[in-house]
């Protein structure tokens, strides 16, 4: 909140700069991530419309706000010329950056969406009598599964974003990626989703070295050839 309140206070001018803020030790609570083996138990145990919303939630990185708000309009489930999948759109007004967003599609998630389509115009997800979805109700479902299943009382639903971010670090998603992708406001947030193996490292300096020994080697012939025409 003061983190906020001081970011709001530099754009309004009031301070020059937010200040740096150093949280005590155990200050910083340990984000959980669903693992493989769980999700399949996790995913089995919910009711049909949370498992739906789950598995989207885990294969997008959406915020729930933003899935519980997504409307057809916004779904393309066909890809568009030169894509290889559909993709969802966020809007500026329910991103919480206020930029909007694309996000393509897994298979997983064309099939969900694909199954509930039985509407052309509307919210993608509703509740009884098509009413919308409150994101209370569904964070009370994940909690009862949640204890269940004996699972970590830290693991709320959005730990399902969380999880999506830590997925596309271990594929070797670049933080720009990860940024443009779960919507956040700076490259800085991304970050910590990205830890690169040593193998990871080695093939980008491999790549690096790759391509500019190839570039010194024809800027050096193109120079020699201009000197050899000049003193010609």
């Amino acid at each position: 909140t003061l983190r906020r309140c001081l970011r709001q206070a530099e754009a309004w001018k009031e301070i020059q700069r937010v200040p740096k803020i150093k949280l005590l030790r155990g200050e910083r609570h340990r984000v959980f991530v669903l693992t493989r083996d769980l999700e399949a138990e996790y995913l089995a145990a919910l009711s049909p419309i949370l498992r739906d919303v789950a598995s989207v939630l885990l294969d997008t990185g959406l915020r729930l706000g933003e899935l519980v708000t997504l409307e057809w309009d916004d779904v393309q489930l066909h890809p568009a010329s030169g894509a290889k999948f559909g993709f969802l759109v966020v809007r500026a007004v329910n991103s919480k950056s206020s930029r909007p967003r694309n996000i393509p599609l897994t298979a997983r998630v064309s099939a969900i969406l694909q199954s509930r389509r039985a509407e052309e115009v509307g919210l993608v997800f509703y509740g009884a009598g098509g009413k919308p979805l409150r994101q209370t109700s569904l964070d009370q479902q994940h909690a009862r599964t949640r204890k269940a299943l004996k699972l970590p009382n830290d693991f709320v639903l959005h730990s399902l974003r969380h999880t999506f971010g830590s997925r596309l670090g271990e594929a070797g998603a670049d933080a720009f990626s990860i940024m443009k992708l779960m919507g956040h406001s700076t490259v800085t947030v991304s970050q910590r989703y990205v830890h690169p193996s040593p193998e990871a490292l080695e093939n980008a300096m491999e790549r690096m070295s790759a391509l500019f020994s190839r570039g010194v080697g024809t800027d050096s012939a193109t120079v020699d050839t201009e000197n050899d025409q000049v003193e010609s």
